[in-house]
């Protein structure tokens, strides 16, 4: 029982000791930072660890960049850009080929449109991952390549977030490894048994800690771009707020003409594809026009003919009874 109680003594002190190297660690991380701050640099501290910021446009050297900020610091970047473009195929095969030329890899991509029964215009999406110190340059090739419609980036600064894992984790790291010397020297199976329980928390909390820092560091390391690029027939041109009054006319009429043009062209396409249709159904219309025509006459010659007789049997009628009274006048005279 004595034996037990000691055990479980140093286990306790063990405890008090690694809670306080975490704490004595913290605080020289925190030193050479508190230090810069002073300097008049930023410091982790002084930063929001979970703050996101986002901006919009459509050019991009007018966003801010990685090669801004502080190398120290874990930030993620995500970036999402609206494309248009006349070759699509093209488009495709072009961007694919630079995010292998930058380094980073497609983490997923679709394309939909443009059937066999019904031939539409195609859309896609791409997320891509690209190394941070590369992102500008992808962001330039996609701006060159095809027409942005819309952009928006925004940074979230994990920092903080970072730093307090690694504590946790070292602190974890230093309790297993006294543990592991206690382990050594213990010879009771009972208390075997309960360090082993501990140490395998331990290493469950080491696992989890340290697969989120992977996480983190590929985040950071690869920035995350989607594009949704939308195949287009046509690309007008991005007025700018001061464009001249004749320039707005003529991109106004331009645009006119080329929605004519276009709509010229729809209905003679719908109309050759419908021709036949058409041929069918005007058969068929002149068909049943002509039956119903034959069959109004034959009704009409028929009520024509059934009022002669009507009316030549009205008419003998009325010469018979005018024939009768002439007799009987001249019966009467007599």
């Amino acid at each position: 029982m004595k034996k037990r109680n000691k055990v479980v003594i140093l286990i306790l002190l063990l405890m008090i000791s690694i809670i306080a190297t975490a704490c004595s660690a913290q605080k020289k991380d925190s030193a050479p930072l508190e230090q810069n701050s002073s300097s008049g640099s930023p410091s982790y501290y002084d930063r929001d660890s979970g703050e996101t910021t986002k901006e919009s446009g459509t050019n991009g050297s007018a966003l801010a960049s990685p090669s801004n900020v502080n190398s120290n610091d874990k930030i993620i970047y995500r970036v999402t850009m609206g494309v248009e473009t006349l070759d699509f195929d093209n488009f495709i095969v072009t961007i694919n080929n630079q995010i292998n030329l930058l380094g980073g890899y497609v983490e997923s991509s679709s394309i939909r449109g443009n059937s066999f029964y019904k031939e539409n215009l195609r859309y896609g999406n791409i997320v891509a991952r690209i190394p941070k110190d590369r992102l500008d340059e992808f962001m330039n090739v996609v701006g060159d390549t095809a027409n942005v419609v819309s952009q928006d980036r925004t940074s979230e600064n994990i920092t903080l977030r970072y730093i307090d894992i690694e504590s946790h984790k070292k602190a974890l790291e230093i309790e297993q490894e006294r543990l592991l010397a206690l382990l050594e020297r213990e010879d009771s199976l009972e208390d075997i048994i309960a360090l082993e329980s501990r140490l395998s928390s331990i290493r469950y909390e080491l696992q989890s800690y340290e697969s989120q820092l992977r996480t983190y560091d590929n985040l950071v390391e690869y920035s995350t771009v989607t594009l949704n690029i939308q195949e287009v027939k046509r690309i007008n041109p991005v007025e700018e707020g001061d464009a001249a009054f004749i320039d707005r006319i003529q991109n106004g009429l331009s645009d006119t003409m080329y929605n004519l043009g276009e709509g010229i062209k729809n209905f003679t396409i719908w109309f050759i594809v419908n021709l036949p249709y058409m041929v069918i159904w005007g058969g068929i219309i002149i068909v049943v026009i002509l039956v119903s025509r034959k069959i109004y006459r034959k009704v009409k010659i028929t009520n024509i003919n059934s009022n002669q007789s009507i009316k030549a049997i009205s008419t003998s009628n009325k010469d018979i009874s005018k024939d009768v009274d002439i007799d009987r006048d001249q019966k009467d005279d007599v």
